[in-house]
């Protein structure tokens, strides 16, 4: 029986496999790292999403009635078009960064700066269309009570109808509030 040994170099070689472990390229592994780790986060997202859905199912919004506002549409049922352009916004903003990374690869000063400041605005006008949503959802015309516990409520009839905050809640400015002390509270 002979016994062979053979030496490799794997100094200054990554991992000390040689430049491409398991065939792939350092880029292309963390790359596949990325994608599964955004992979099981957003699935870990998403099946919290729906078990929580599912656990409060009797007192989830409708999307259909809760998403059908549009700013400067006033009174108009349109349900989840607001959605639908934020989402185009999003998409857009991404292209246009995805044109200044291109333009940069290119040296292209110019271009970089106008794609970069079109996807800022992009940026800025989905967030001002999430405040603006929330803002909606939470003020609108049947409105929400958050309480202390972070829990938002929202008043319903005895058919299910959501009810207006306006229609049962009186407002008693001029009343006179006894103030509690350590004393008498």
């Amino acid at each position: 029986m002979s016994t062979t040994v053979v030496n490799v170099e794997t100094e200054g070689k990554t991992w000390g496999g040689g430049n491409e472990p398991l065939k792939a390229s350092y880029g292309k592994m963390m790359m596949w790292f990325f994608i599964v780790s955004d992979a099981l986060t957003f699935s870990g997202f998403l099946a919290a999403y729906g078990f929580s859905r599912f656990k409060f199912i009797d007192s989830w919004p409708i999307a259909d009635e809760v998403f059908t506002h549009v700013p400067f549409l006033h009174g108009q049922e349109l349900p989840m078009i607001y959605v639908a352009f934020m989402t185009f916004i999003l998409i857009m903003s991404s292209v246009t960064m995805v044109l200044a990374v291109d333009a940069g690869h290119h040296l292209n000063k110019a271009k970089v700066t106008i794609y970069m400041f079109l996807t800022i605005i992009g940026g800025l006008i989905f967030v001002g269309s999430q405040a603006w949503e929330w803002a909606t959802f939470i003020k609108g015309d049947y409105g929400a009570i958050q309480t202390k516990g972070g829990n938002i409520l929202q008043f319903v009839d005895t058919e299910g109808h959501r009810v207006a905050l306006k229609d049962f809640v009186v407002a008693n400015a001029d009343a006179d509030r006894t103030q509690h002390e350590r004393d008498n509270g």
